[in-house]
């Protein structure tokens, strides 16, 4: 079948293709089973610390008694989504999954604690109380809880359920993810191509018995023509599917849209492709493979420095725009960082009104030596033709997103003398990592055009992979996002190692630099710089 173009979701499973209506309500993969109204109030409770009710909740912590509403210690924080509690700064948490306090033999716990099954009563007990089954006082680590009856009946209600209340997109034997790709007009080729190589992998993935039995469906949902209207079609997506995380997507020009809808629901973002995420995203589930132009701009002061100009010989420069003055700031925050009390030279410039004759004075004037530049290109050319006439040639140093065309017929007294940061290059694929790409295209035929675009829809597929994984069994959207923030350089093959963490969303931190040889009319390597 072929794909239509428009407004519809592109569903892909074991290599499949089906084209549906987005306002279509499918049941192809079956939704976990709908919570009564009692279970509901407990879900709010359990995961919120407010009653549904408009009573109040309040939580005795420690101790001391402190009193501190219900909401500064809900049981998620502890005990999980998934109620099998994870182990935090020496506290355990219990296992509160039904099927586990209702074992007919009871329990014996890590410090000796021993007691019968639980019931209904004594699971109450426990949360207004702080005692088990057997009347033993529980760790004080544990809050006790002043609640409603009505707001007790209804959170053991829920505590019932919770380890079959699985997140949207997940089933006993699936995992269906979205992607956002243009899949229509001029960028379609793109999101044909990147669509084809998630497809593939997951493919691969299921084909190899899934992750811990379950298989990977694949729904692309196609950007259209503005980012607000892209928005609304992932509203839709999500009220009309099940979704369990969004891999993948290209984001381009509406990242804090697209981060703004996500985070409220803690949707997982695995591996958007984007030129620049920003710095706001670090409260969501997002997960980046690349840095975004304000790390670049740190990294190309680092090399300056590096280099051999002090401070003062650094001058920065751009147009006045608040994107401009933004990788300004973070340039010069950097140079700032440089032993000494000198500061970095700062020149800016109305859009269109760039003085390159003034600009190649002020550099002769000052001793500079190194010019991070983030200009225009036309603005770049017209400079180092500026420069050249004076028989000056300090250091450049650019952003690759701010440059259109290769750098080989800049004058040469620019040879290696122009540094370009890259956020990944061709050297990022390694042997494996051609190997799984080449028997990707093979299998779905992949156009020999928009590799780079192909590469990262790659990387993010294994990544989204490699946190189902770390997930386990039990998976959710809270242990994929803490089995991604512990993954510490994984390999995908395809790009630099990614690191992440509970404080760091971007996996590769840093950039590649390279400098332009204009002897041998090529760009040669200088390293790997990280941004931290």
């Amino acid at each position: 079948m072929t794909p239509t173009t428009g407004r519809g979701i592109f569903r892909t499973k074991h290599g499949g293709l089906l084209v549906l209506a987005v306002s279509a309500v499918l049941a192809a993969l079956p939704a976990a089973a709908e919570l009564n109204e009692a279970q509901q109030r407990g879900k709010q409770i359990y995961f919120e610390g407010t009653s549904p009710r408009g009573t109040d909740i309040t939580a005795v912590v420690g101790d001391e008694a402190a009193l501190l509403p219900g909401s500064a210690m809900v049981c998620s924080s502890c005990h999980g989504s998934d109620g099998l509690g994870r182990p935090e700064g020496g506290v355990i948490p219990l296992d509160i999954r039904w099927s586990e306090m209702v074992k007919s033999y009871g329990h014996v716990h890590h410090d000796g604690r021993r007691h019968p099954a639980f019931d209904d009563d004594s699971a109450a007990l426990s949360i207004v109380a702080g005692v088990d089954s057997a009347n033993n006082t529980l760790d004080r680590s544990m809050p006790i809880y002043q609640m409603s009856q009505q707001d007790i009946d209804d959170l053991v209600a829920y505590m019932k359920v919770l380890e079959f209340d699985l997140d949207p997109g997940l089933t006993e034997d699936g995992i269906r993810v979205a992607t956002v790709l243009p899949l229509s007009g001029d960028g379609a080729a793109v999101g044909e191509a990147m669509r084809q190589v998630m497809e593939g992998y997951f493919a691969e993935v299921n084909d190899a018995g899934g992750i811990f039995g379950r298989q990977i469906e694949l729904l692309a949902v196609p950007m259209a023509q503005t980012a607000d209207a892209s928005i609304e079609t992932v509203r839709e997506a999500f009220r009309t599917e099940s979704i369990f995380a969004l891999v993948g997507a290209y984001s381009v020009g509406y990242d804090e849209a697209l981060l703004g809808y996500l985070r409220s629901d803690n949707v997982p973002l695995i591996g958007p492709f984007t030129l620049d995420p920003g710095d706001s995203f670090l409260d969501a589930a997002a997960f980046y493979l690349f840095s975004g132009f304000d790390d670049q701009a740190r990294v190309l002061a680092d090399r300056a420095l590096a280099d051999g100009a002090a401070a003062n010989q650094v001058v920065i420069a751009g147009p006045q725009s608040a994107r401009s003055e933004q990788l300004l700031r973070a340039a010069i925050d950097r140079v700032r960082k440089a032993p000494g009390d000198a500061e970095a030279n700062v020149e800016t410039w109305a859009p269109g009104e760039f003085d390159t004759a003034d600009f190649a004075m002020k550099i002769a004037e000052n001793g500079i030596q190194a010019v991070i530049f983030i200009g225009a290109q036309a603005e770049l050319d017209s400079l180092l033709g500026e420069l050249a006439e004076r028989e000056q040639a300090p250091r450049i140093y650019l952003l690759s997103s701010l440059v259109a065309r290769p750098l080989l017929d800049i004058p040469a007294a620019f040879d290696k003398r122009v540094f370009i940061a890259y956020p990944t290059t061709s050297q990022d694929v390694t042997p494996r990592g051609r190997e799984d790409y080449s028997r990707i295209a093979e299998r779905q035929s992949l156009p020999r055009e928009h590799i780079q675009a192909q590469l990262a829809a790659l990387a993010a597929a294994k990544l989204f992979v490699e946190g189902l994984r770390r997930a386990g069994r039990d998976a959710s959207r809270v242990r994929l996002t803490e089995g991604l923030e512990q993954l510490y350089n994984f390999d995908t093959g395809v790009t630099p190692p990614l690191t992440y963490g509970p404080n760091r969303r971007v996996g590769a931190l840093g950039a590649h630099v390279v400098t332009v040889d204009l002897t041998n009319q090529r760009y040669v390597p200088v390293g790997w710089y990280e941004a931290t």
